[in-house]
């Protein structure tokens, strides 16, 4: 068989590693490569198309998640069967739509550039998950002990409380009365995390077919989750100046919209947080419609600068509005524990719905919470990381300063975990991710955060894994390289 070999296209918005998988993917669709040929080895591409070998292994994982290719050894990497072949006995897969829809945005999910092979890492600015190092293993290695040793077998039971255990559900409004004066024990639902508080927003206020209004980049889990669901999507922009409240407006007009999702405090990518007035606006245009609203509220612990806003649901005169905590991002994600806040219309549905998908969250992982808290070792722990996390912001806006050319601009978040560095044209931020990757920076690429994966202008930088040295070390890269993005051919092109 005469070897297939892509031809990329600089001046393109897609990344080429998307190119060279988007071309073997229609090449083995129309049939010019067959189950059981082979692909060219990596070598070969990254010679023949001038790439490093760790963007065409890129586009090997992306064929392999989507089921078209995989990698054996001995044979190399080979066409599989394809899956909607009438002949193929696996094509017919006893799955639920939910299952389908969420298997293949499970394979589709990008996320930042691996380095290539032997390339020491200068900095990691795309990981959101917080630093092992820094955990409180101790500390909380002395609450499981308390907790077993005061509450025995109770623990390891059923906790009897759906809605989670009424000493936490004190502890947590206490500490969300930072956000939220008016907020009580009663007004939480305990759940295993962030994820599953969405996950039962959705599944309270939306049927398949239903549309979800939420800001143009955003958290893209969430987006899995809708798909998942069978909703549809309306993004409305998220800028400097806020929620742009005309789209949001027409978005709101349109049928079937039954819930908006935003994070109106440190948005995932970008960073940005709604201040006092605009959160107003917002809730003055949405209070007019019957359209529940759901704020992620994931990182409002992380503050280190400026007094908090209320919250969007303190804000609403029509209790439509629920928040959703995690302790995640403050302590660990393996504690599996957060909040939904609303008013007991809202959440004893959510309720109901919570006992059919896992009864209660681990009563175990509860009281270890209470007896971590009581002691004061999240305080300690809390302290001690906005300090370093000050620090780390305070490096970022200090090294953007003095290694990024004059058309960038970067955020500049009063807490949170990141921040978000743009460049003039769409496109050039997904260039930026491969281009530092190949020089041992890795950040995530804004495309991650659309909906549809469209070409973005940026890229998302987190900063849980790089301290001030690394921070300084890896923008002083990425000015580097969108300076060679600025001086040479760049995608313009709009998404189609």
């Amino acid at each position: 068989m005469t070897t297939l070999l892509p031809e990329l296209d600089r001046t393109a918005p897609s990344p080429l590693a998307a190119q060279i998988a988007g071309f073997y993917s229609r090449a083995i669709t129309d049939g010019r490569m067959r189950a059981g040929d082979r692909l060219p080895p990596i070598r070969t591409i990254a010679d023949a198309c001038e790439v490093t070998r760790a963007t065409v292994q890129d586009a090997y994982r992306k064929l392999a998640a989507q089921g078209l290719i995989e990698g054996t050894v001995g044979r190399g990497t080979v066409v599989l069967a394809r899956t909607d072949d009438p002949n193929d006995a696996n094509a017919a897969r006893p799955l639920s739509p939910y299952a389908e829809a969420a298997l293949l945005r499970s394979q589709e999910m990008p996320g930042a550039p691996p380095l290539p092979p032997g390339r020491a890492l200068v900095a990691n600015l795309a990981e959101l998950a917080p630093d092992g190092a820094r955990f409180p293993v101790a500390e909380w290695g002395a609450a499981m002990d308390a907790v077993l040793q005061q509450r025995g077998a109770s623990v390891l039971g059923y906790g009897g409380a759906t809605n989670g255990l009424p000493e936490l559900r004190e502890l947590l409004a206490a500490r969300s009365r930072e956000i939220d004066a008016q907020i009580t024990a009663d007004d939480l639902l305990v759940t295993a995390g962030a994820q599953q508080a969405l996950d039962l927003v959705l599944r309270t206020f939306c049927a398949p077919g239903d549309t979800v209004v939420l800001t143009s980049q955003s958290y893209h889990q969430m987006h899995g989750l809708l798909r998942a669901h069978g909703l549809q999507s309306i993004g409305v922009p998220f800028t400097a100046d806020g929620i742009d409240l005309d789209a949001l407006d027409r978005a709101l007009r349109r049928p079937r919209v039954r819930l908006v999702y935003l994070m109106p405090t440190f948005h995932n990518p970008t960073g940005r947080s709604l201040d006092e007035p605009q959160r107003r606006a917002l809730m003055a245009k949405i209070a007019r419609t019957g359209v529940p609203v759901v704020e992620d509220e994931y990182q409002f612990s992380l503050r280190v600068r400026g007094e908090a806003p209320p919250t969007l649901r303190s804000l609403d005169p029509r209790g439509l509005t629920v928040t959703v905590f995690t302790a995640s991002k403050d302590l660990f994600p393996a504690l599996r524990i957060g909040w939904i806040a609303g008013g007991k219309y809202l959440l004893q549905p959510m309720t109901a719905v919570k006992r059919f998908m896992d009864l209660e969250t681990s009563a175990l992982l509860q009281g270890a919470l209470v007896e971590f808290l009581r002691a004061g070792h999240f305080d300690r722990y809390l302290a001690a990381l906005r300090i370093e996390l000050r620090a780390r912001h305070d490096a970022l806006q200090i090294a953007a300063r003095k290694h990024l050319p004059p058309e960038c601009t970067m955020t500049a978040p009063d807490g949170g975990y990141v921040a978000w560095l743009e460049l003039p044209k769409p496109g050039q931020g997904d260039r930026l991710a491969e281009l530092a990757a190949e020089r041992g920076v890795r950040v995530v690429p804004g495309r991650v955060f659309d909906l549809h994966g469209a070409p973005s202008r940026g890229v998302r930088l987190s900063l849980t894994r790089s301290d001030r040295s690394e921070i300084d070390a890896g923008l002083a890269v990425l000015g580097a390289c969108a300076r060679e993005l600025l001086a040479g051919p760049v995608a313009a092109r709009p998404f189609l």
